[in-house]
């Protein structure tokens, strides 16, 4: 028998698919039936719902969900299902690249967080890498990670007691200067959205204007 006789097989990874957009649901089930020698299609389904239960039973190596679905969102059912699938990669695969859903898919375990801009060889290559314990990205996610991480160039400032987060940020950037449709586009929010999370700062520092809530919050941190 020749050495190459001998040498095991490449074992099939296992994939599933969850996207409601059938012409999207279709082309990934397609990309990996086409690599028949590296991937097999283990089901691909429209909604969370309709995949608790097979992919539970089958216990796939790697699962591709899309975010926005039907009922249950891909967060919500990466979130239930992740703890009892601990071989099992889950890969984000949407549209959407705020921060906000980027860290609620990872916190709630996605491997990797993959746009629907990649190429079917980024696809192909995001799965893989998952499968082998890598955290596949999409160049922009990447960025935005890296960015995320950076050291703040201003000192850190204190919150005020009764603003949430995202209202101490906001009051944050007003303070250095941008005005609220600057802050809607750092933030990845949309003016309507920033103008919203100002009326409840108003509401609850008791004022009546953006720059009496900015001198409120600099006082308050003792400038």
């Amino acid at each position: 028998m020749s050495p190459s006789d001998s040498t095991p097989p490449v074992r099939q990874l296992r994939v599933g698919v969850i996207e409601d957009d059938p012409t999207l649901r279709l082309f990934l089930s397609k990309l990996i039936e086409g690599r028949g020698e590296q991937f097999t299609l283990i089901g691909a389904w429209g909604s969370a719902e309709e995949a608790v239960q097979p992919v539970l039973e089958e216990k796939p190596d790697v699962v591709v969900v899309d975010l926005e679905l039907p009922g249950a969102s891909g967060v919500e059912w990466i979130r239930e299902i992740s703890p009892h699938l601990l071989n099992t990669a889950f890969v984000v695969f949407t549209v959407h690249d705020e921060p906000d859903r980027v860290f609620a898919a990872l916190r709630a375990g996605a491997s990797g967080y993959l746009l629907k801009g990649a190429s079917p060889a980024e696809v192909v290559d995001g799965i893989a890498q998952a499968a082998a314990g890598g955290a596949p990205l999409s160049p922009d996610i990447a960025r935005l990670l890296i960015h995320s991480f950076k050291e703040p160039v201003h000192p850190e400032r204190k919150e005020i007691p009764g603003l949430t987060p995202r209202e101490s940020q906001i009051l944050e950037l007003l303070a250095q200067g941008m005005v609220p449709k600057e802050v809607g586009h750092q933030l990845h929010l949309s003016y309507e959205t920033v103008r919203d999370y100002l009326k409840s700062v108003y509401s609850k520092l008791h004022v009546r204007s953006r720059t009496e809530a900015v001198i409120k919050y600099l006082q308050f941190n003792g400038e």
